[in-house]
């Protein structure tokens, strides 16, 4: 609002899944006059979701999971960071551990084209058309004020304090950055995926190339890792041939989709004997200096594959079938060994601390608490009920959609 009151065009492109209990604040934010706001792939029926998703599936299920912001074509910010409390350490009872790229050059504008491609798809709607919704005056003003409330109250938040004082801010004003150079890729699904017989189009098709041509270790980090055989068998395939390939994705514990860890967790025993080494974040991820409050737990949620230390990809792609196949995703590849193995560092030194390392002993599935010295027998801090979910959905015949 601060900015379309200065005069800045702003334009707000959501996925429609999560739009539900916002709708009537949405169609009161897009009547300002420099504010626009589209929703992909949306329900026509708004009052009863679930019923519309019951009986349109195959449509609905098809989501926008992309995440970009563009400031003046001449800044990017891409990654796997959702707009939300728990996305920047300001809940206190879950915080998302993310990773985003700030971008200038030749990507900037190219990832604005893909907005523009997205916001003009068929696909795509503005709010304003999907509700006979018509914000009166008082309800406007009552907006208006309920944000006037809360940037008083923001004056004394810890959460903006921290934001005021960081060291991100302070080298932006004083010109300070350090930027890593190297050449940009913007890998991105169409916006009519599901519509696209050529699958080559498809941001997995784009990405496929640098899994396969790995020439000595390949870093996973994917919140939500469900290989299915055919990437269990590249992986394999690439850790017998004396490649080290790394996972690093979310502890029973630590993951909040519970169906996404049952799928994954038939294929470790199977990476782990191929030689892959597999790291599970833990629900409690030790001190968490940049919380403002110390969150009850945490999970991973970044997104970010690194190649030889050489190139690195990071945006909204997990390794699991439904970022493969179903969502539309999209990220950068960047080729640029000092930062790619800047993070590769940076991770490798808080793996001991942060994770479990799987083994196997005697064909048994075993977690190490390396920082502890400690070995779990079974899935560490997840509780009975945790487990026998997740054993649970394992039966189900639901790979394709996790």
């Amino acid at each position: 609002m601060d900015a379309a009151d200065r005069g800045v065009r702003v334009r707000l492109l959501l996925d429609d899944m999560t739009s539900a209990d916002m709708g009537e604040q949405l169609i009161a934010l897009a009547r300002h006059p420099n504010i626009n706001i589209r929703l992909f792939n949306p329900s026509t029926e708004r009052n009863y979701r679930g019923l519309a998703m019951l009986f349109g599936f195959s449509r609905l299920n098809h989501r926008m999971h992309n995440k970009s912001f563009t400031v003046d074509n001449v800044m990017t910010i891409v990654g796997g960071r959702n707009i939300g409390d728990e996305y920047f350490a300001a809940n206190r009872d879950l915080e998302f551990g993310d990773f985003d790229l700030l971008a200038m050059g030749d990507a900037v504008p190219k990832i604005s084209d893909e907005f523009d491609r997205y916001w003009n798809a068929d696909t795509t709607h503005p709010i304003e058309v999907l509700s006979d919704h018509n914000p009166t005056q008082a309800e406007l003003e009552a907006l208006a004020q309920r944000v006037s409330e809360q940037r008083e109250q923001s004056k004394s938040s810890e959460y903006v304090k921290r934001l005021a004082e960081s060291q991100l801010l302070a080298n932006l004003q004083s010109d300070s950055m350090t930027w890593f150079w190297g050449k940009a890729l913007v890998l991105v699904d169409p916006s009519d995926k599901l519509q696209q017989g050529d699958k080559s189009t498809w941001l997995l098709s784009q990405l496929l190339p640098y899994l396969t041509q790995v020439e000595s270790e390949l870093l996973i980090i994917s919140p939500y890792f469900v290989p299915t055989q055919s990437g269990t068998d590249l992986l394999t395939l690439l850790a017998q041939s004396g490649k080290r390939v790394r996972v690093i994705t979310n502890s029973l514990a630590a993951t909040d989709v519970l169906a996404v860890h049952a799928g994954y967790k038939q294929y470790r025993k199977t990476l782990l004997a191929a030689g892959v080494e597999i790291y599970e974040v833990k629900a409690q991820a030790g001190e968490r200096s940049h919380s403002w409050h110390g969150s009850s737990k945490s999970s991973l949620h970044a997104k970010s594959f690194v190649f030889d230390n050489n190139q690195i990809f990071v945006g909204s792609f997990n390794f699991d079938p439904h970022s493969a196949a179903v969502n539309t995703e999209l990220g950068l590849l960047i080729t640029q060994p000092q930062l790619s193995g800047h993070v590769s560092h940076n991770i490798e030194e808080k793996l001991a601390t942060n994770t479990y390392r799987l083994a196997l002993d005697d064909g048994d599935l075993v977690w190490w608490d390396d920082g502890a010295q400690q070995r779990y027998d079974s899935e560490p801090d997840a509780g009975f009920w945790r487990i026998f979910v997740a054993d649970f959905l394992g039966l189900l015949p639901i790979e394709s959609q996790l």
